[in-house]
């Protein structure tokens, strides 16, 4: 671990890759991401929210944060940016110039944005949406409607809007759907592969599927540890890399073989200790502070 100052604070960051086990990892330089949250709204009630205790329903101040994001770049700390919520696409406007005003700064930065899927098809009006990393669609079912009842909203996107994103980008590896295991939903090995497969047909490339993170009772009684899967699979998974960090989370990847013999890449994640003793990331809040983490600490305001 690498002790850094950063708006006058000295703060601990991980400066370890990810090893195949918790005592085994590599030294990297130090590098942390940025999460915007654009906004507290959300237009979902989904019962294993965490983002429900962290709200602060301010509005963004672009000439702010462009001064966040070049102190980071001047520091050389930045390793990208995820932009999130509450829902990013409840104003598909806002977002977009947010989006033009993070490549002004640096074309090169690694950008991702978190959706349920609200206003899908906006994407398409975006400036600079196939300069994007990625784009992490939360789909939890390969239902519309159970995925509508997880969500509980009928406004997140359906498998017919995420195929037109997707025949729309003509970069195909932009989409990401990322789903959570739950013992009610997604909860077993045929379940797993039955989304694989919905993902597959609809053309994309990439699923992650997260573990719940513990807290509140509804994600308590849902909770499956992501091995308990994983660890059991069949012949038409190829699995890649393990990986631990340290004791606070552990991650697997690989490709899954469809039933239409379309190649899906896969990852599964597991939050293990939502505390840790080092910084794992930067928040910039709606109300424009900045957080270590996605506490309540300050480091700017």
């Amino acid at each position: 671990m690498k002790k850094i100052n950063i708006f006058n604070t000295d703060l601990i960051v991980n400066d370890e890759l990810c090893g195949p086990s918790p005592n085994d990892s590599l030294k990297s330089i130090p590098k942390i991401r940025l999460y915007i949250k654009i906004c507290d709204e959300c237009n979902c009630n989904c019962r294993f929210c965490i983002n429900s205790n962290t709200r602060d329903y301010g509005k963004i101040d672009f000439q702010k944060l462009e001064f966040v994001i070049r102190y980071l770049l001047d520091a050389n700390i930045l390793h990208g940016i995820s932009i999130t919520g509450g829902e990013a696409m409840l104003n598909p406007e806002r977002l977009n110039n947010l989006v033009n005003l993070i490549y002004n700064i640096d074309k090169t930065l690694e950008l991702q944005i978190s959706t349920n899927g609200t206003n899908l098809l906006e994407f398409k009006n975006f400036d600079n949406v196939e300069k994007l990393e990625s784009i992490h669609i939360s789909r939890h079912h390969y239902n519309d409607s159970i995925n509508n009842e997880i969500f509980g909203s009928n406004k997140v996107a359906t498998k017919d809007e995420i195929i037109n994103l997707q025949d729309y980008l003509k970069d195909k590896k932009i989409i990401n759907i990322n789903t959570m295991v739950m013992k009610d939903y997604i909860c077993n090995l045929k379940e797993i592969k039955n989304m694989l497969n919905h993902v597959g047909d609809m053309g994309v490339y990439k699923n992650g599927f997260v573990s719940l993170i513990k807290c509140n009772d509804y994600a308590l009684k849902q909770f499956i540890n992501f091995n308990n899967i994983f660890n059991n699979l069949d012949l038409n998974f190829y699995l890649g890399h393990h990986f631990y960090n340290h004791n606070s989370c552990e991650c697997v990847d690989g490709i899954y073989l469809t039933n239409n013999y379309k190649l899906v890449e896969f990852y599964a994640r597991m939050i293990k200790e939502s505390v840790s003793n080092y910084t794992n990331c930067l928040v910039y809040t709606s109300d424009n502070r900045v957080t270590d983490g996605f506490s309540k600490k300050f480091l700017y305001k």
